[in-house]
């Protein structure tokens, strides 16, 4: 009797470990997501339901989002709840890179390039520009992004030719030195003397002109500019930089300052400024605007005879290393998912962002998205391709350079101050 007790209990024992091993092996993964979106409320909702796609296509996946319609407040969140040693699965930085030191330095993020190295099919979805950026020197990569930062300036075709900016064609006339587009900034002002159509020629706040210009400007002034441009400069102290930053009281001549970058590119929507100076993915505001038949894209002049634009990958989204496998493999097939063709052409045609994966075909979008296929195939056409600032130079120098620029381009005592602090915070 206590023999059939014990294999009773034995067998019994063994149907429930073999019962629960059934149950943990079907138990779907959950990973914690924070995300938040820059655009406009389209394309937060477009994002969400690529989001939402992934989870309703992966039985074994249930993929908690807690987002937010600014993408500031998103990594601000997952930044406290580091200073509480904890991360949710997955965060998209989108472009806040202090994210990714911070998480990095606490060691929390998971190493992509373990996972690429070993998937060749996700390696090839990785546009060249973002292994080169992000890749550490000691061969990790903290980070992917889903769209690349492609950034010249838009401006007003039909102003252009009303103020007499045209080539033998009759058609609007780019400015290919920096003096020619302060030429080109001075005949729209006399043309709207008489015309009354502007409140200037563009509107600018700072973001625009530290992560829009300043790197531009640099780069267009000379090689020695160009070298200070794509590298975290060495010194400061050079004859270029003081030259490009006193250019600026130029360039705020014909400015509206603003405070917000929404104000700056509701002018231009509108129609009281003639250029405006942000990335492709403005494009999706164009398209639905009534003078997006007036509205082209162009690329920054350089001083000596070459185009030059920002092709640039910021920091996208980075995963927790989890102790969990099935965790950090359920995250890289997220990964995998949002940088394949199929979801990078949707992310393109529908947000009107520069898709990452360098396999997507711009003819494609061009056909769905005409500006912003215009604006892709003229940036790429550039035979510069600048990093955005927030990729070469440290975030001190930049948080330096937004703080006194203005003074420092109208004043040379500000400007040896803003230089002396530069070299100290390099040193």
């Amino acid at each position: 009797m206590k023999k059939k007790l014990i294999v009773t209990f034995l067998l019994l024992f063994s149907f429930l470990v073999t019962g629960c091993q059934m149950k943990e092996e079907i138990e779907p993964v959950h990973l914690s997501f924070i995300h938040g979106w820059g655009g406009t409320l389209r394309a937060h909702s477009i994002m969400q339901e690529i989001y939402d796609d992934f989870d309703a296509q992966n039985d074994d996946i249930i993929l908690s989002s807690q987002p937010s319609s600014d993408s500031s407040i998103a990594v601000e969140k997952a930044n406290d709840m580091l200073a509480l040693d904890e991360m949710p699965n997955i965060v998209s930085t989108n472009g806040q890179s202090f994210y990714v030191e911070n998480a990095a330095k606490r060691g929390k993020l998971l190493n992509l390039m373990n996972y690429l190295r070993q998937d060749s099919e996700l390696m090839s979805q990785i546009h060249p520009s973002v292994l080169s950026v992000w890749t550490n020197t000691d061969g990790s990569l903290y980070t992917l992004p889903d769209a690349l930062e492609v950034m010249g300036y838009w401006y007003n075709e039909k102003y252009f030719i009303e103020a007499g900016i045209v080539d033998e064609n009759g058609e609007a006339a780019l400015p290919g030195t920096w003096e020619e587009f302060f030429e080109v900034c001075e005949k729209l002002e006399q043309w709207n003397r008489t015309s009354g159509m502007l409140e200037s020629v563009y509107a600018l706040e700072n973001v625009q002109v530290v992560e829009n210009l300043l790197l531009a400007r640099l780069g267009g002034e000379n090689k020695a500019g160009l070298l200070m441009a794509t590298n975290q400069p060495e010194t400061y102290d050079t004859e270029e930089f003081r030259k490009v930053i006193l250019d600026f009281s130029r360039i705020y001549q014909y400015s509206k300052n603003t405070d917000s970058l929404e104000n700056a590119r509701q002018y231009f929507i509108e129609g009281t400024t003639a250029i405006y100076f942000n990335g492709v993915w403005e494009s999706e505001v164009i398209q639905s605007s009534s003078r997006s038949n007036e509205i082209a894209y162009a690329n920054y002049p350089t001083n000596y005879g070459m185009q030059l634009s920002y092709v640039s990958p910021s920091s996208g989204y980075v995963v927790y290393d989890s102790p969990d496998e099935r965790e950090n493999e359920a995250a890289i097939r997220f990964l995998k998912y949002i940088l394949s063709q199929e979801i990078q052409t949707r992310l393109a045609a529908e947000t009107g962002q520069a898709p990452s994966n360098p396999k997507v075909d711009n003819q494609v979008i061009a056909e769905q998205y005409p500006v912003l296929g215009n604006a892709l195939e003229t940036a790429h056409r550039a035979e510069i391709q600048l990093k955005t600032i927030t990729s070469v130079w440290s975030s001190e120098a930049i948080d330096i350079i937004s703080a006194s620029i203005e003074k420092a381009c109208k004043d040379p005592a500000e400007l040896e101050k803003m230089i002396q602090s530069l070299e100290t915070a390099h040193k």
